[in-house]
């Protein structure tokens, strides 16, 4: 038996990552960890190895000469190891897709529709991994992702733009009886959700007001409780159009004062870019795109 002296996969990974990017802050990005961790991860593999691979220099690191030897042949290991485990990956996995997305996102626009795809390719079992908070797309728990970003940059990854949305101010019936004028809007609770403050201050600085959020203003984790304060009255909420589409066609919300401002980001179908050949992932962008 072949005797072999190996470092642990995880400080590999991160070395080739930093040494691709030169840069441990991008590294960090790229795998979705804190530049700690991957600071810690390259000490822990100079320590193995007895010597160290990066010259640490003042907002950046490059490579020393042990550290550009050991590099091509990590990048090498772990591309065919990658290659080869997406082939594998692929026949195993090859009629399931796992679909990142915002918890309001697949309650209120993509479960509606997913049956359309569903009869469209029917061999395709599509799975959902919602969450309430924030997030950047994570190739490691799902195949594909729909984000909304400002910046759609990252490393390896290709972004497929979906939309671009109209920020709405939408309130029940009740309260925008009390609307006559866009100044009226000062005395309406606005409801306020974690993360996307800008959203509403962008939608009144349209209209000339300054930002409607009070100190006090009742906060949400997430556009869907929010948008669910807003049906049952309890004050006025910003947010993309698509997300209530519904309700403003149903009448369970209106606008009460309409504007053409949009949100400065767009929305995206997010997947790796190694990956964006095979079939569920191409299927389900072609399909998405005409939704």
């Amino acid at each position: 038996m072949i005797s072999r002296s190996l470092p642990p996969l995880s400080t590999l990974k991160v070395f080739e990552s930093a040494a691709r990017l030169r840069s441990f802050k991008s590294a960090a990005e790229e795998l979705s960890l804190t530049q700690s961790a991957i600071s810690h991860q390259i000490a822990s593999l100079e320590r193995y190895l007895g010597t160290a691979l990066f010259c640490r220099l003042p907002g950046r690191v490059e490579l020393n000469e042990k550290g550009e030897l050991y590099f091509p042949v990590i990048q090498d290991a772990l591309d065919r190891i990658a290659l080869t485990t997406d082939l594998i990956r692929e026949k195993q996995t090859q009629t399931s897709l796992t679909v990142q997305v915002y918890v309001t996102v697949a309650v209120r626009w993509l479960i509606p529709r997913l049956q359309k795809f569903k009869e469209a390719s029917p061999e395709i079992a599509v799975s959902l991994d919602a969450s309430l908070l924030d997030w950047e797309f994570n190739p490691a728990r799902a195949d594909v992702g729909i984000i909304y970003t400002r910046t759609p940059d990252r490393p390896n990854l290709t972004y497929t733009l979906l939309r671009q949305e109209r920020l709405v101010a939408v309130c029940s019936k009740d309260i925008a009886k009390t609307i006559a004028t866009p100044d009226d809007l000062r005395r309406v609770p606005f409801l306020a959700i974690s993360g996307t403050t800008e959203d509403s201050s962008i939608w009144a600085r349209s209209i000339g007001l300054p930002n409607p959020l009070q100190k006090n203003a009742p906060r949400f984790d997430s556009c869907l409780l929010a948008i669910e304060a807003a049906i049952s009255g309890q004050g006025v909420v910003v947010v993309p159009e698509f997300l209530v589409e519904t309700d403003l066609r149903l009448g369970t919300l209106v606008i009460p004062v309409q504007t053409d401002v949009m949100q400065p980001g767009g929305w995206y179908l997010a997947y790796l870019q190694r990956r964006g050949d095979e079939q569920p992932i191409r299927r389900f962008l072609e399909w998405i795109q005409t939704q």
